[in-house]
C-alpha cells in the first residue's frame, strides 16, 4: 500500500502513473483526487441547499466533458481539461421550472464539442447542437414540448446511441427522440413508443382469416427506471423498465417503430428473494414495502435490479451512524429469463442505508463495470460496489452533511469509476483480478481492517471528502480480527500503515495517533458493543504500552542529553534484542522501539538483570545504575496505569483487567526487588549527612516504587477475585497467598517510607488501600499520651470523620495490642459511640468492663470484673484488682512486671528502619541478653524463650509466675542483681506451681546466680588483702542475693540452694510439662541450654565460695539488724 508521505494524504499511485492526492486506499480499490471543479460550478455549490433546491449532473466518459445542473442553469465543463488547468465552462439557462430538468449530451466524435439536451419534467426539450453556444450565452436552442396529459411528468431520459434518446414518464409512456439532419443543422424529432403501422395486404382485408392476434398493449404505471438491452436480430435494440412492481421489456427497430414484448409482474418474486436470504425481513408486504429502484441488463440478457424496502425501526444494530435507525435498506437481484419464466439467480446486499441522517435525497442509480462483473450504485451521499461473483463489497461514503454525489462515470478500459460531487471530481481505480480473487472467510476481516486503515491513514486529512464507515452488516467477529490486526500493525511499524520517520519521537506520536484514530472509528461508528471484552483489552493493551514506550523514549533522551556515559536500557535491549534474534539492526535501541514496543514487559527482567550484572560483576556503583532502573521501571508501568485509568470509558473496559500485564508475577517481583534494593541503599551507611541521604535520587523515587508496587499488587488481586479467573487452576489459592502477602507486606513498606522521610505518602498510600491498620500505627510513632500532644492527633480525628468505625476498629486494636488503654480511654467522651460499637462486636471483657464503668453501666462492669478475676492474664486487670493472689505482704507480681516493662521500653526503638514489635524485641534482645549469644556457650533456645517472653510484656499481657522468673535471671543483670532475689520471692509465694516445677525453677535460678560473675578472677588473690577479697565476695550476685533472703522467716524447699544442689537439671518429663506442645526439635535444644547450664556451674568448684560468702551475708544481715 502507497502511504502518505507528507502527512497530508499525498501518495505516488501507478494508476494512472502521476502525482495524485490518495482518499482511500485498499487492496482492490484506490480513491483519489481527479479533478477541480470550474469555479463558476464552485461557487453555486458551495451555498446551495441541496434538501430544499434541486440539483443534478453526470459525466460522460464517451465526450469526456461533465455537467451540473440546477432549475435554472446548466454547467458544462471537459472535465480531462480540468486535469491540466482551469476548465472552460459553458453556462446554459434551463427550461423555468422549479426542478432541475433532465440531460443529456450529444456525442459527435472527438473532432467535435458536443451537444447538449435538457429536458424538462413537464416535457420541455431544449437542445443546444454545440455546448460551444455557451461560451455566447447559450441563447440560440431549438425547443420541442413533449405531448404529456394532465400531471404526468417525465420520470427517466437516457441516452440509447448518439442518434436516440429515450423518455419515460409517470403514466407508462416511453419516448423516443431521434436526432435527424436537415438544412445543414440536426434537430430532435420525438414520438410516443408504438405498434408498427400496418402495410396494405390482403390480411387488412380479412382480417379474420390471415392476421396473427393484435399485440397486447401494456398497463400504465410510473416508470421508475429504463435501460438498454442487447441489440435485437434485426438490428434493433431492447429496452428495458421498470414500471411500478413490473418488468416491462420493449423492441426498438431501427425503421423507427417499437413494440412491447413483456411486461410481467414480478413483486412476488423479489419479496421471496429478499425474505429468503436476508434475516429479520417483514412477513408483511406492506411492511416490506419493496420497491423496484432500477434496473441494468448484462451482456447475457440477465436483469440486475436494485430494490430498497423498509427497514425494522427497533434494529440498531446494523444502523450507520449512533442513534439512527435504517429508513430503506438495499439490495440487488439477478434475474433470469428462461421459457416465459422469471428466477432469481442471486440476491446480494448492498453496503448502504438510507437513515435519518442520510444526505439529501438522491434516486439511486447502478452501473455496471466489466459487463456486471462489478456494480456500482450512486447514493446521494455515497457510492456503493458489489462483485457479482463474490461477496467483495466496498463504498465510498461523503464526510460532509453540505456534499452529495451529483454523477457517476464508468471508464471500462482503465476499471474506473469517476465520481463528482459538490466539492471535487474523485477517481477511483478498480482492481479487478484482486476483486475476483477476494476471499469470503479471510476477505471479510480484511475488508473490515482496510476500513479502519483507511480511516487511520486517510480520514484525518481536512481535504479529503470521504468519510469511512463500516457497512452496516458488519460481524463481530471480521470487526474484533480486523481490529486487533491492525492494532498490531501499528504496534509493530508495519509499513503499510506506518510511514518510516528518522526522528523516532515523532514517528512514535504518530503510531499513537493511529491507534486513537482507530478507537475513535470504532465509536463514532457505534460498534464498541460488538467486541468482546478481551479484544477491547487487547487494542487498548495496545495503545497503553505504546504510550509508555514514548514515554520511555522521552525519559531515555533527556537521561542521555545530562551526559549519561553507560546506560542500563541501552545494555537491556541489547541483551534482549539478540535473545529474539534481533541483533541485526544497526540501530537496536531504535528498532526495539518502533518494532517490539509490544515486548515492553519482557524487556523489564533483563533491566533488573543488567542491574545486578552492574553492581556484583562490572563493578560498577549501585547507586549509579539503581536509580536509572528505577525511572525505567516506573515510567513504563506508571504511564501505562495512567494511560489505562483515562481511557477506560474509551475502550469499554470492564475492570477488573483480565490477565494484565502490568501485575504478572514478573512485573510484582521486579518492582518489590527494587524497592528492598533502593530500601538497602537509602539506609546503608554513609559518610553523607542527613540530609544529603534524604535528597538523594534513591530516596526520592521510594514513594513511586511503594506506590506501583501496591498498584501492581491490588491489580493482581482484582484479577484473581474475578469470576472470570475462576475457572482457572490455583487462582484462588494464589489470591489468598498474595493477600496475605500484601498484608505483611504494606506495614512494611509503609514504615520504611516513614523512616526515610516520606510520612505524607506513607499516609496517602495507607488511606487509599483503606489500610486502617497501618493508619493507625502511622498515627502513634511519636508522642502518644496524651492524645492531644499527638502531632497526628487532627489526622486521628479526620480519619474517624472519614472512615468512622472502620477506622477505629483498627484504632483501638492498635490501642489495646501497644499497652495504650490510657490513650484509648482518655478520647471516650468524644467516640463513646465507636467505643460501644468496638466492645460489641469484639470481645475484649479484661478492658470492656472499664469502659462499662465509664458509662455508668456498673451491673456489666461488676460482672464482667468478676468473670474475669478468676482467670486474668492481662497485665492491666491484674493492676486493678491489685495484689489479688497470694501475694499479700511486700511483693506485688503486678509491678514486677509493670518494673519489667519500663526496663525493657527504656531500651528504645532502632533508630532507623522499621520500628515494628518484632523489631523492639530484637533490640532488646541484644541490650538486655547479650549473655546468652556469647561464643562457645550461645545459648538459642533460652534466647527465644527470652524474645517470646519480652514479647508479650511489650504487648501487654502479663506473665505466668515461671515466665516472669525466666526473664528476671536470664536478662544481663549487671545494674540489676536485685531481680535474682525477686524470683525467688516470686517462686516461694507461688501456689498453683506442680512442685516438681517449682523446684526445677528454684534450681535454674541459683544456677543463674552462680554463673553470673567471673569466679576465676575474683578468686585469684595475689597481692591483695582479705578486705579486698571479702569486697570482692560483696560484690557478687550470690552475696546480693543470700543478702535479700536470709532475713525472711518464709523459706520454703529450694528457696536457698548451694551449688551442689543447683547443678541438677530438669528431666524431659518437667520441660514437656513447663512447655507444653513444644515441638522435638526445639525441646531438644532446650535440654541442650539446660545441659551447657549445668555444666558452666560444675566448671566452677564453687562449693567453698558459696560458704564464704554465705558466711559474710549472714554477718552483714545479724550487724544490720
Amino acid at each position: 500500500m502507497d502511504v502518505d508521505n507528507d502527512g497530508a494524504g499525498s501518495s505516488v499511485v501507478h494508476a494512472p502513473s502521476k502525482l495524485e492526492t490518495l482518499f482511500a486506499k485498499s487492496d482492490e480499490l484506490t480513491v483519489a483526487f481527479y479533478a477541480n471543479l470550474p469555479v463558476e460550478v464552485k461557487q453555486v455549490l458551495k451555498n446551495a441547499d441541496f434538501y430544499g433546491d434541486s440539483y443534478s449532473g453526470a459525466i460522460d466518459t464517451v465526450t469526456g466533458f461533465a455537467l451540473v445542473v440546477s432549475a435554472r442553469t446548466c454547467f458544462v465543463w471537459q472535465h480531462a481539461q480540468a486535469l491540466k488547468g482551469i476548465p472552460t465552462c459553458y453556462i446554459f439557462a434551463c427550461p423555468m421550472e422549479n426542478v432541475c430538468p433532465y440531460h443529456a449530451l450529444v456525442p459527435y466524435g472527438p473532432s467535435r464539442e458536443p451537444g447538449l439536451i435538457l429536458l424538462s419534467v413537464k416535457g420541455e426539450i431544449r437542445f443546444w447542437d454545440s455546448i460551444g453556444i455557451g461560451l455566447a450565452g447559450g441563447e440560440h436552442y431549438s425547443s420541442t414540448l413533449l405531448d404529456l396529459v394532465g400531471s404526468e411528468y417525465i420520470s427517466n431520459f437516457i441516452r440509447a446511441d448518439p442518434q436516440t434518446y429515450i423518455a419515460t414518464t409517470s403514466t407508462g409512456r416511453l419516448f423516443r427522440l431521434t436526432l435527424t439532419s436537415s438544412g445543414g443543422k440536426n434537430h430532435l424529432t420525438p414520438h410516443v413508443f408504438s405498434r408498427p403501422l400496418p402495410s396494405l395486404t390482403l390480411a387488412n382485408f380479412l382480417p379474420s382469416l390471415f392476421s396473427s392476434p393484435p399485440t397486447f398493449q401494456p398497463d400504465s404505471g410510473n416508470v421508475s427506471a429504463v435501460a438498454l438491452g442487447e441489440k435485437t436480430l434485426a438490428g434493433g435494440k431492447e429496452v428495458w423498465a421498470l414500471v411500478d412492481t413490473r418488468v416491462q421489456k420493449w423492441s426498438m427497430s431501427v425503421e423507427g417503430w417499437e413494440e412491447v414484448v413483456l411486461d410481467m409482474e414480478v413483486a412476488g418474486l423479489l419479496r421471496r428473494g429478499v425474505r429468503d436470504i436476508f434475516e429479520g425481513v417483514p412477513g408483511d408486504d406492506s411492511e416490506l414495502d419493496l420497491e423496484l429502484v432500477d434496473i441494468a441488463v448484462e451482456s447475457s440478457g440477465n436483469l440486475v435490479i436494485l430494490v430498497s424496502y423498509a427497514g425494522s425501526e427497533d434494529d440498531t444494530s446494523i444502523a450507520m451512524d449512533v442513534g439512527s435507525h435504517p429508513r430503506r435498506i438495499y439490495a440487488l437481484i439477478r434475474l433470469s429469463y428462461l421459457a416465459d419464466v422469471f428466477k432469481v439467480d442471486e440476491v446480494r446486499s448492498v453496503p448502504y442505508q438510507s437513515t435519518s441522517s442520510s444526505g439529501a435525497p438522491e434516486h439511486p442509480r447502478i452501473q455496471l463495470i466489466q459487463d456486471g462483473a462489478l456494480i456500482c450504485v450512486q447514493f446521494g451521499d455515497a457510492v456503493a460496489l458489489c462483485a457479482r461473483d463474490n461477496e467483495y463489497q466496498d463504498r465510498l461514503e461523503l464526510k460532509s452533511n453540505s456534499d452529495r454525489t451529483l454523477g457517476v462515470g464508468v471508464i471500462e478500459a482503465e476499471s474506473a469509476v469517476l465520481v463528482l460531487t459538490a466539492a471535487t471530481m474523485m477517481k477511483a481505480y478498480v482492481d479487478m483480478d484482486r476483486v475476483a480473487e477476494f476471499d469470503p472467510e479471510m476477505g471479510r476481516a480484511g475488508l473490515i481492517k482496510s476500513i479502519m486503515m483507511q480511516a487511520i491513514l486517510y480520514g484525518s486529512h481536512a481535504e479529503n471528502p470521504l468519510h469511512f464507515s463500516f457497512p452496516p452488516d458488519v460481524d463481530e467477529e471480521s470487526l474484533m480480527l480486523g481490529a486487533e490486526q491492525l492494532s498490531q500493525a501499528v504496534l509493530e511499524s508495519h509499513s503499510e500503515v506506518v510511514r518510516p520517520h528518522h526522528d523516532l519521537g515523532t514517528q512514535l506520536v504518530g503510531r499513537k495517533e493511529r491507534l486513537s484514530w482507530l478507537i475513535r472509528f470504532i465509536n463514532d461508528n457505534a460498534v464498541l458493543g460488538k467486541m468482546s471484552q478481551s479484544s477491547r483489552q487487547r487494542l487498548a493493551t495496545d495503545a497503553e504500552k505504546l504510550y509508555a514506550c514514548h514515554q520511555l523514549w522521552i525519559c531515555h533522551n533527556e537521561f542521555l542529553d545530562a551526559g549519561a556515559t553507560h546506560s542500563v536500557l541501552n545494555e537491556a535491549i541489547f541483551a534482549y534484542m539478540n535473545e529474539v534474534g534481533e541483533g541485526h539492526h544497526d540501530d537496536i535501541v531504535r528498532a526495539f522501539f518502533r518494532y517490539r514496543v509490544g515486548d515492553i514487559e519482557n524487556l523489564l527482567p533483563h533491566v533488573m538483570a543488567i542491574t545486578r550484572k552492574s553492581a556484583y560483576e562490572l563493578g560498577r556503583s549501585l547507586s549509579a545504575a539503581l536509580p536509572e532502573t528505577n525511572r525505567i521501571v516506573l515510567t513504563v508501568l506508571k504511564a501505562s496505569f495512567d494511560y489505562r485509568d483515562y481511557n477506560l470509558g474509551v475502550y469499554g473496559i470492564e475492570l477488573p483487567m483480565l490477565k494484565p500485564w502490568t501485575s504478572r508475577n514478573t512485573v510484582i517481583e521486579i518492582v518489590m526487588g527494587l524497592f528492598d534494593t533502593t530500601t538497602k541503599l537509602v539506609e546503608s551507611p554513609s559518610a553523607d549527612s542527613e540530609a544529603v541521604r534524604m535528597s538523594s535520587e534513591p530516596n526520592k523515587q521510594l514513594p513511586e516504587l511503594a506506590a506501583v508496587l501496591f498498584s501492581c499488587i491490588h491489580e493482581r488481586l482484582e484479577w484473581l477475585g474475578s469470576a472470570a479467573a475462576a475457572d482457572e487452576t490455583g487462582t484462588e489459592r494464589e489470591r489468598q497467598e498474595l493477600e496475605e502477602k500484601f498484608g505483611q507486606l504494606r506495614p512494611e513498606v509503609l514504615e520504611t517510607l516513614r523512616t526515610n522521610g516520606h510520612a505524607s505518602h506513607a499516609f496517602v498510600l495507607a488511606e487509599n488501600y483503606h489500610d486502617f491498620r497501618s493508619l493507625a500505627s502511622l498515627c502513634h510513632k511519636g508522642t502518644t499520651y496524651p492524645p492531644e500532644d499527638n502531632p497526628n492527633a487532627h489526622r486521628i480525628q479526620s480519619y474517624i470523620e472519614k472512615f468512622k468505625d472502620e477506622f477505629t476498629t483498627e484504632l483501638y486494636r492498635w490501642y489495646i495490642e501497644h499497652g495504650e488503654l490510657r490513650v484509648m480511654f482518655a478520647q471516650e467522651d468524644v467516640y463513646s459511640g465507636y467505643m460501644d460499637k468496638f466492645f460489641a462486636e469484639h470481645h475484649h471483657p479484661a478492658i470492656s468492663w472499664i469502659h462499662d464503668l465509664g458509662r455508668g453501666k456498673h451491673g456489666a462492669a461488676s460482672q464482667t470484673l468478676l468473670a474475669e478475676s478468676q482467670g486474668a492474664s492481662d497485665l492491666q486487670i491484674k493492676h486493678v484488682h491489685g495484689n489479688f493472689s497470694s501475694f499479700h505482704d511486700d511483693l506485688d507480681f503486678v509491678s514486677v512486671l509493670e518494673k519489667l516493662v519500663q526496663e525493657f521500653k527504656a531500651v528504645g526503638a532502632p533508630t532507623r528502619g522499621k520500628h515494628s514489635l518484632d523489631a523492639q524485641v530484637e533490640n532488646i534482645a541484644k541490650a538486655k541478653a547479650s549473655g546468652l549469644t556469647r561464643g562457645g556457650q550461645a545459648k538459642t533456645a533460652f534466647l527465644q524463650i527470652f524474645k517470646n517472653l519480652v514479647r508479650d510484656l511489650l504487648q501487654g499481657k502479663a506473665l505466668s509466675i515461671e515466665g516472669a522468673v525466666d526473664v528476671l535471671t536470664l536478662k544481663n543483670n549487671a545494674d540489676t542483681v536485685e531481680d535474682y532475689a525477686t524470683a525467688l520471692h516470686l517462686l516461694a509465694r507461688a501456689q498453683n506451681i506442680p512442685d516438681t516445677r517449682k523446684q526445677a525453677a528454684f534450681r535454674s535460678v541459683w544456677r543463674r546466680i552462680y554463673i553470673h560473675d567471673d569466679w576465676n578472677t575474683i578468686r585469684q588473690t595475689m597481692n591483695i588483702t582479705d578486705a579486698q577479697l571479702n569486697a570482692r565476695f560483696q560484690g557478687t550476685a550470690l552475696y546480693a542475693t543470700l543478702r535479700a533472703i536470709l532475713p525472711k522467716d518464709y523459706q520454703p524447699e529450694g528457696y536457698e540452694l548451694p551449688p551442689s544442689q543447683a547443678v541438677a537439671i530438669p528431666l524431659q518429663l518437667t520441660m514437656s510439662s513447663r512447655w507444653p506442645g513444644m515441638p522435638p526439635e526445639e525441646m531438644e535444644s532446650l535440654g541442650k541450654d539446660y545441659r551447657s547450664e549445668g555444666a558452666q556451674l560444675e566448671e566452677l568448684d564453687l562449693e567453698e565460695d558459696y560458704q564464704k560468702v554465705r558466711e559474710l551475708a549472714m554477718h552483714d544481715v545479724m550487724w544490720a539488724s
